[in-house]
């Protein structure tokens, strides 16, 4: 695997380790962004579909390790206010950031905590959902143990955890230009300058490298990739002073020393079936599923996994079945929605073979995006518009036809609707941690939990009004005070709404 950074300390030294981890968020602090698959609500409808009961997700208790400054946790904590949520991140100023915007929020199901993992206070008892996003691969491997006890101990029964991990073998090419860059800065101290000269390398590694045949051709994307990344992602990615890929056989062999079972990747919409020529998905399907993702994960050569783990002793349910989406909703998925949601349909409307059917039903999803749609009012329409003697006819056949758009990432599957406006009405309200993060971020987190790119200056300084107590008149208003020389700000608005409802942060 990827060694630690020559210029870090023994990793068998706690302390300095720890101390060196620490330093580093502390000087350049990692500004967190929304996991959309560790949000509770996703990682249960996979376990759902599998076939397991899961905790209610708006009621459940929720642990995030390594919350940082609580761009994951507290959007979920806001959403989901019957819910107990407790995040603990080793920067003590990552904390103070998220206690601000949990303060600001008003949330009161919210607690934070600077603590070291391994000092983790005994009373918090046990959590039906825990995260550990950008955390195992990134700390020594005692605090990798130590991790893996705290999922044994303080997951309930019924409980899934979520983690995050480099993989092999796609880091093994990263893992090039890591062993370029560490050494290279090894000697710089000042973070921000090992970021600057680490970039500065990389761009010049990926220009010498650019027209060179075979696998240099495809490490210089590698290299180009570090000197575009954020300083953030630079700093605690590609020189981390511990980065630790696994193949996913090695993290379930951990895991189950420890009693737990891994279930599924959170983002199970990223296998294609049919991605890999028919003598290859006839070997696959043939295969038991760790050999299956072993091999996956080397056609793909994968470099980052999001797995979910279950008590070993609760059983890992059974593959995803199309009837298991009966009394689900599924929504566009945002590729979905930027292909199909300003296409023409006149084509594809007169077409009424499975392949036409489904062009058309990803029209109509895209169409509602963010919003998300019963699964039986999907189902109904499916069967009323195929040829005359489709199989689609049968619902059996139109869920089947569900769950492949699904394992193709066309749609989304959620076990709960998801509550978005699709458009704005005479009295707009955007969700309070958009509001708050719209002149503090340049992204906002959206009712999906996703993050969405928020920079335009005007729309910056307008979202944070739009809180349900004014008119449309109202704010064409505050729009001229913020936009002096704006030609119609009545239409502005009008446009500036739209906008704010496709991309998902309007409530309905």
């Amino acid at each position: 695997m990827t060694p630690n950074d020559p210029a870090a300390p023994d990793a068998t030294d706690r302390e300095s380790v720890t101390a060196s981890i620490k330093a580093s968020y502390e000087a350049i602090r990692y500004r967190s962004r929304p996991c959309p698959t560790s949000a509770p609500a996703r990682i249960a409808t996979v376990a759902r579909l599998m076939g397991l009961d899961t905790p209610d997700p708006t009621t459940a208790r929720v642990l995030e390790i390594g919350c940082g400054d609580g761009g994951n946790l507290v959007p979920m904590a806001a959403a989901a206010p019957q819910g107990r949520y407790v995040g603990v991140d080793l920067s003590p100023g990552a904390i103070a950031e998220a206690r601000a915007m949990a303060s600001d929020l008003a949330l009161s199901n919210v607690e934070l905590d600077a603590v070291d993992l391994r000092d983790l206070p005994p009373g918090l008892g046990t959590f039906d959902y825990i995260i550990a996003h950008g955390f195992y691969s990134w700390v020594p491997a005692d605090v990798r143990e130590v991790l893996l006890g705290t999922l044994r101990r303080r997951l309930s029964p019924d409980g899934i955890a979520f983690v995050s991990h480099n993989t092999m073998p796609g880091c093994a090419l990263r893992g090039i230009a890591w062993s370029l860059l560490r050494p290279h800065v090894a000697g710089i101290g000042d973070p921000a300058r090992r970021i600057s000269e680490a970039r500065s390398m990389a761009a010049l590694v990926a220009e010498a490298m650019a027209d060179q045949p075979g696998l240099a051709g495809v490490l210089a994307g590698e290299f180009r990739d570090v000197a575009e990344r954020h300083e953030f992602h630079v700093l605690h990615d590609d020189l981390a002073v511990v980065n630790h890929p696994v193949l996913l056989r090695e993290i379930v062999a951990e895991a189950d020393a420890h009693g737990l079972a891994w279930l599924a990747d959170a983002d199970v919409y990223r296998h294609p079936a049919p991605a890999y020529g028919e003598k290859m998905n006839a070997w696959l399907a043939a295969a038991d599923r760790l050999t299956r993702e072993h091999v996956i994960d080397h056609l793909r050569l994968r470099r980052y996994r999001e797995s979910l783990f279950v008590h070993r002793a609760r059983g890992l349910g059974t593959p995803l079945a199309g009837e298991r989406l009966a009394n689900m909703h599924v929504g566009a998925s945002n590729t979905t929605a930027e292909r199909h949601g300003s296409a023409p349909r006149s084509q594809a409307d007169g077409d009424r073979t499975p392949a036409g059917v489904q062009r058309m039903l990803l029209g109509r999803l895209a169409a509602v995006h963010p919003a998300s749609v019963p699964v039986q009012e999907v189902v109904s329409w499916i069967t009323s518009h195929g040829s005359a003697g489709s199989t689609l006819a049968a619902p059996a056949n139109a869920l089947r036809l569900l769950l492949s758009a699904c394992l193709m990432g066309a749609i989304v599957p959620f076990a709960w609707p998801l509550r978005a406006a699709q458009g704005a009405g005479a009295m707009p309200r955007a969700s309070a941690v958009a509001r708050w993060q719209a002149s503090r971020r340049d992204f906002v987190v959206n009712l999906r939990h996703d993050s969405v790119v928020f920079d335009d200056p005007v729309r910056r300084r307008l979202l944070p009004l739009v809180d349900g107590t004014r008119t449309r008149d109202a704010l064409a208003l505050e729009l001229a005070a913020i936009s002096p020389h704006a030609a119609d700000p009545r239409r502005l608005v009008d446009e500036h709404l739209a906008h704010f409802a496709r991309i998902g942060v309007l409530e309905a």
